[in-house]
């Protein structure tokens, strides 16, 4: 097949499920540096149950979902330069200064966390 006509995969959106939206925004954009760039208090009222947070070029999809139907998810965002925004998180109290690992078995730099609702955020480098 021609390189020409090879599909480009250009972002990944992931939906994850939230038990309260509104808490998980103001963490994420309070600890993550994520800014909510949409939500569903544009077209209706009432508690948000769907929000859109972005940093730089990613973009994370919250969905309200009741407790009964969760589960969890794993989303692994690739960075460069992963130190710095280590350093950040630490800072920010969200993950303890000994989650790094460095250089592991499938060679990348990695660390991760839990958001409120129990979805696992892993943010690695490869080396």
């Amino acid at each position: 097949m021609s390189e020409l006509l090879k599909t480009k995969f250009l972002h990944l959106s992931p939906v994850m499920a939230s038990s309260n939206v509104s808490n998980d925004i103001e963490w994420y954009e309070s600890k993550l540096g994520f800014k909510n760039v949409y939500d569903s208090s544009v077209y209706q009222e009432g508690d948000i149950d769907y929000a859109v947070l972005g940093r730089q070029n990613l973009f994370v999809h919250l969905q309200y979902q009741y407790p009964k139907d969760m589960t969890s998810t794993d989303v692994r965002i690739q960075v460069k330069n992963i130190d710095p925004l280590f350093e950040e998180y630490v800072a920010k109290e969200v993950i303890p200064a000994d989650r790094m690992r460095r250089k592991t078995a499938w060679h990348t730099d990695e660390f991760g966390l839990f958001d409120p609702s129990g979805n696992r955020i892993t943010f690695f480098e490869d080396l």
